[in-house]
């Protein structure tokens, strides 16, 4: 009796669901303004860069069958590469319909970067119609949509490119290379390795002038000096604001002897030469002035410059390159070290005390347009302990950040590694904003904080991470990345979705503790799980291999987060249940939103990790 009741349910609920999902006479969308979609693709910065440049970046707009939001891809392989994602066509359903830029008419040249150089702004035409010209530019291939046959051949000419049609632009364009992220993580690390061990040297060079002994003053002996040689500074209290204009090693006696007091008054120690170390000493009495509102600054970060790349510094190296910041320590209201347009720069082993009430404080470590590889570091008080400002490639590892706003920050930053840091009570731990591309997230511990890591942008890996007694681990906003092998305990939410675009994966990760396991935003059904692995969950208790779930779990469903509650697991294991279950399953209309996982584990993934987080954790 009760197989045929359910047996019956299914299919009277199936003729309700399928019928709106069959495709019809009904007249497709028209394109609307991309600024109402939601914007993929490239990283915001690469699209500011090239509009304040005059350029045009090509579009794609989307409307899909079972996606409420028109999606729009700058750039067309953007687009591309992610519709070949696997359960791309299960989660948004087949395409009602495409449009691209349609740059006929425009007088459109290629430029070495990823956009093209229009008199016009594009219309749009349906992809279905273009022609696409497809050709080498700079690092990278270019595709560029015409609604003119024509137009295309004659484009294609010029470029020495080959027009193709939508078929085959989906066949054969290549959005990006296939990732191996742990290859990706340890050339980063290989990378600041080598950045670190080419300034070491800076240490070891000769002694030339000793302050007190061959020069009365601090800025007497860097004067005074030969380039390439070494200042030391005797231990005491030295009042004094110095600027080093050649490529010298600035050396005191260590943090707790040599002190350089700049009297609250401008930067203590400004680097404006390439190849200087700065070692073995400690800055106070930094200026107040964290915003130069009144700077001559050009370009469409012209005011984040202004807000947040200007101000005092305890030690400010600007516009030069390879500079080793070591053993210092810095009390600051305002930057601990600013490091502006100065790339292979090194800060290591530096301490950083910021100003208590966070409003009122302001970076440790302040990167703007600079390759940095900050280690082994600490931050206490003040806003962020690492801000990261159009800063690609940045390395932040093996440092401790504490009593913070936000323990990294990065904006417009792509490319970057954040590995083995130590983040407490903050109130964010490591923060990704503005859609850049290609970060790693590994290694990191987060606890006592608002929330732990928070993600967005595209193509980044999230992996290896403690994140316990927090508001929220983990924030996935980000899209087409991978979160793998982190251990969520203890958190009032173990890790919320948040992107509008569900395409990441997110598998082999630990859920134990959390007094909810998962918090989902708009958007459709996110499933996490792939290749057969899933995640731990500790609250999807069942009858299946040890103990665990023999079926689908479903963290965010109303039965699925209180199996352990009396009854919960009868109620979800009942005929009724199993049948919706599998209908929701095979019939798109009445998939759920939130979040899925096919295949949870009975065992824990990452052992190791849960023993580190829950050690702490239970004192």
């Amino acid at each position: 009796m009760r197989r045929s009741v359910a047996a019956a349910l299914v299919v009277l609920v199936a003729g309700a669901y399928v019928g709106p999902f069959t495709v019809d006479a009904t007249p497709s969308p028209e394109p609307v303004a991309f600024d109402h979609t939601v914007r993929v693709g490239l990283p915001v910065e690469t699209v500011r860069t090239a509009q304040s440049g005059g350029h045009v970046v090509p579009r794609v707009e989307v409307f899909y069958a079972q996606y409420d939001r028109v999606v729009g891809h700058y750039g067309v392989a953007s687009f591309v590469e992610t519709s070949r994602r696997p359960g791309h066509t299960a989660r948004f359903g087949p395409p009602l319909a495409v449009y691209v830029s349609d740059f006929a008419g425009t007088d459109p040249r290629l430029t070495d970067g990823l956009f093209v150089n229009a008199s016009g702004d594009p219309g749009w035409v349906r992809a279905a119609e273009a022609r696409f010209v497809v050709a080498r530019a700079g690092d990278g291939t270019r595709v560029v949509p015409f609604g003119d046959p024509a137009a295309a051949r004659s484009f294609a000419r010029q470029v020495d490119g080959t027009v193709r049609d939508w078929g085959s632009v989906l066949e054969t364009v290549s959005g990006r290379e296939s990732y191996d992220y742990d290859s990706r993580v340890e050339r980063r690390h290989a990378s600041a390795d080598r950045t670190v061990a080419t300034l070491r040297p800076l240490l070891d060079r000769p002694v030339s002038v000793v302050v007190g002994e061959d020069a009365p003053t601090v800025a007497a002996a860097v004067e005074q000096a030969p380039p390439n040689t070494t200042v030391v500074v005797p231990g005491g209290v030295y009042r004094t604001r110095v600027r080093v204009d050649k490529p010298l090693t600035l050396r005191g006696a260590g943090p707790n002897a040599t002190v350089f007091d700049g009297g609250g008054d401008g930067t203590v120690v400004s680097v404006d030469a390439p190849r200087v170390a700065v070692t073995d000493l400690a800055v106070e009495g930094v200026g107040t002035q964290t915003i130069d509102a009144d700077a001559t600054t050009t370009g469409w970060d012209s005011s984040v410059e202004r807000t947040y790349g200007r101000g005092d510094a305890g030690v400010a190296v600007l516009n030069v390159s390879s500079v080793l910041v070591d053993d210092v320590m810095v009390e600051t209201p305002s930057n601990g070290v600013l490091v502006r347009d100065a790339d292979r720069t090194a800060v290591t082993n530096v301490t950083v005390r910021g100003n208590p009430v966070q409003t009122e404080g302001y970076m440790g470590v302040m990167a703007m347009r600079s390759s940095v590889v900050v280690q082994d570091s600490t931050f206490v008080d003040g806003r962020d302990g690492v801000y990261a400002h159009r800063a690609d490639g940045l390395v932040v590892r093996n440092s401790t950040m504490r009593d913070l706003r936000f323990g990294v920050h990065l904006m417009y930053t792509s490319g970057s590694l954040l590995a083995g840091n130590r983040v407490l009570d903050a109130d964010t731990g490591l923060v990704i904003m503005t859609r850049p591309a290609d970060n790693a997230v590994v290694g990191n511990d987060v606890r006592r904080s608002n929330h732990g890591i928070v993600t967005a942008g595209a193509d980044s890996y999230v992996a290896r991470n403690v994140l316990a007694d927090n508001g929220v681990g983990l924030k996935i906003g980000s899209r087409t990345s991978l979160y793998e092998h982190n251990a969520l305990v203890g958190n009032e939410v173990g890790a919320e979705a948040s992107s509008f675009v569900a395409s990441n994966r997110v598998v082999r990760n630990d859920f134990v503790d959390n007094a909810r396991a998962v918090r989902d935003g708009a958007g459709q059904l996110r499933v996490w799980s792939a290749n057969g692995s899933g995640n731990y969950w500790d609250d999807a208790v069942g009858v299946g291999q040890d103990g665990g779930l023999d079926r689908p779990y479903r963290p965010t469903g109303p039965a699925d987060r209180d199996l352990r509650r009396p009854g919960a697991l009868a109620v979800a294991r009942s005929p009724v249940a199993v049948s919706l279950r599998a209908l929701r399953g095979a019939v798109p209309g009445m998939r759920d939103r939130g979040v899925l996982d096919r295949t949870p584990s009975a065992t824990p993934h990452n052992p190791v990790l849960l023993r580190r987080a829950e050690a702490t954790h239970a004192t």
